[in-house]
């Protein structure tokens, strides 16, 4: 029981991130600064492999309460969730972002300790 639990809390989580993924494309939310740009098109493709990924878990395990050999498939399925999910961790805290530094640097100033 514990283990469906666990299962169908991964795949939510799937579904859910894949969605707010796909959403911070179209419509930022500003949480980022401006000079930290978003892939936009690795980010909506990690979403939609999110989004999948989540809906067929969630639906293989439904399934698995009617069907033996679905049932016997969910521990493989959530092992492939879970690579998907570390594959998707590991792409944004390295890939996912990518600074864009926009203007001019600021003129090198002493701050008033120049040379007297």
């Amino acid at each position: 029981m514990i283990f469906l639990v666990f299962y169908f809390l991964i795949f939510t989580i799937l579904v859910f991130q894949g969605t707010h993924l796909a959403g911070e494309v179209r419509t930022p939310l500003g949480t980022l600064p401006e000079e930290v740009g978003q892939r936009p098109v690795d980010a909506s493709r990690w979403g939609l492999l999110l989004v999948t990924v989540g809906l067929l878990g969630a639906l293989l395990g439904l399934i698995g309460f009617s069907s033996p050999a679905a049932a016997a498939a969910r521990p493989a399925f959530l092992g492939i969730a879970l690579a998907v999910l570390a594959g998707f961790g590991i792409w944004v805290v390295f890939f996912g972002r990518k600074p864009e530094f926009i203007g001019k640097a600021a003129v090198a100033d002493d701050h008033g300790h120049g040379h007297h």
